[in-house]
């Protein structure tokens, strides 16, 4: 068969596969982008929420569908499919966002090792599950430093932190970190927009910034400024930054949100040093790791994500646990790593949003009707932050261009007053709205 022969039934069996398992509301989105001509696009390797200096959320899928051959070609199909995943998360499509991941780790085990998961003797045999909230709790008490993690594409993680914010605020932190967040002297630290940081721009990392800053922590950004560092280098700074918060400050508690592995207190080689290991070097500080991304749905890997898939199911996990074991936190992957090792249960659907979104019960459903026929999304602002004229700036408390089967769509939204802002595929604004959630 001719190499090209080839690459176009790879090709045509992924796009298959994509449509197969994308939302309808998303497929009804890339149908439309398609069918577009002379549309002007980044030419940057990368699908970015930002367009002419504004938060542009449908844009990065027009990138995504109209020239998905060429952005594959420049980063690979693994990272393509990363990417798209972060922006349907961003969209409010979490349907997607695990879709896409399942098409990722097509092909990544075999069914040998499948069948291998199933028959090997039980990774939970001699462990308890406890409720990780509770447990996190109880070992925050003594702690100065805690870091927990969350993925790109997995606002999940950030709902899960917000859950946490008033326990640590009782136990005296009130340093929230956030490698996210802007570290340059145009970052908005004090009041959430754009400038804000990359995944405070996602409502609900947005929302988790909102709540620590009413609650009264200061949001410190810790990134690193320099766009020449080597890897190890880049961590080694973030680990210098938090660092500076308690020389300024040694009494500080500092609660530190990191992506990935950066919170592991060891390294996976020598040239993937994770920021905790250098924080703990420069510092004298054993802080308090908690990795939330391994046992998740998803996972962080395909094998991952098929052992939590059988054990989720196996053992009904239905709230999030720690594993147990000697009385302490149990990594049943063994890497040991981290400190304290949550499963979080798999998500439930109702009217096509994830059950999360209620974020522990702060915000409630709120059905909108869909006033005009050409309306594809559905935004709500907050009233105190909205400005008709730098809307592009503004970041939702909630959205999607997700419609339940009574064609309403239904935002996840805290008692107040908000803007709601109607657009269609093209991003228009076609209306606004007050609303108010009592």
């Amino acid at each position: 068969m001719k190499k090209w022969l080839f690459s176009f039934s790879i090709l045509f069996f992924w796009g298959n596969t994509l449509n197969a398992q994308l939302s309808e509301n998303l497929l009804d989105l890339k149908k439309y982008i398609e069918s577009q001509k002379n549309i002007q696009l980044d030419s940057i390797p990368f699908l970015s929420i930002y367009r002419n200096k504004e938060l542009h959320y449908l844009f990065p899928f027009y990138n995504a569908f109209y020239q998905a051959n060429k952005l594959k070609a420049d980063v690979g199909n693994e990272q393509y499919l990363l990417d798209l995943g972060v922006i349907a998360a961003f969209a409010g499509d979490y349907a997607s966002v695990l879709a896409i991941e399942k098409i990722g780790y097509e092909g990544q085990l075999t069914d040998s090792i499948k069948k291998n998961i199933v028959a090997h003797p039980n990774l939970f045999d001699g462990i308890t599950l406890t409720d990780a909230k509770k447990y996190i709790r109880e070992n925050i008490k003594n702690q100065k430093i805690v870091m927990i993690n969350e993925l790109p594409n997995k606002p999940q993680h950030r709902a899960f932190t917000a859950s946490l914010l008033a326990a640590f605020y009782e136990q005296g932190f009130r340093y929230l970190a956030m490698e996210t967040l802007n570290p340059f002297s145009n970052g908005s630290l004090k009041q959430i927009n754009m400038l804000s940081g990359h995944y405070t721009c996602e409502p609900i990392g947005g929302e988790l910034a909102r709540i620590a800053i009413a609650m009264g922590f200061s949001l410190v950004a810790y990134e690193d400024t320099s766009f020449n560092h080597t890897p190890n280098k880049k961590m080694y700074a973030q680990a210098q930054n938090i660092y500076k918060i308690l020389q300024k400050d040694p009494s500080a508690k500092i609660l530190v949100q990191a992506e990935g592995t950066h919170n592991e207190e060891g390294a996976r080689s020598e040239n993937a040093i994770p920021m905790a290991a250098y924080f703990k070097i420069v510092s004298g500080i054993d802080p308090l790791t908690i990795d939330q991304t391994t046992m998740t749905e998803g996972s962080n890997h395909a094998y991952g994500a098929a052992v939590y898939d059988f054990y989720t199911k196996k053992l009904a996990i239905n709230t999030s646990v720690v594993c147990l074991k000697d009385n302490k936190s149990k990594d049943i992957f063994d890497e040991n790593l981290c400190d304290i090792y949550i499963i979080h249960p798999p998500t439930k659907f109702k009217n096509g949003r994830a059950n999360w979104n209620s974020m522990n019960g702060l915000r409630n459903e709120t059905a909108i009707q869909p006033i005009y026929q050409s309306l594809f999304f559905v935004q709500a602002y907050y009233s105190k932050e909205y400005n008709e004229k730098y809307v592009g700036k503004l970041v939702p408390a909630d959205q999607t261009y997700i419609n339940a089967p009574d064609g309403y769509y239904y935002l996840y939204l805290q008692k107040g007053h908000y803007q709601l802002v109607y657009r269609d595929k093209q991003y228009k604004i076609l209306g606004t709205k007050v609303l108010v959630v009592e």
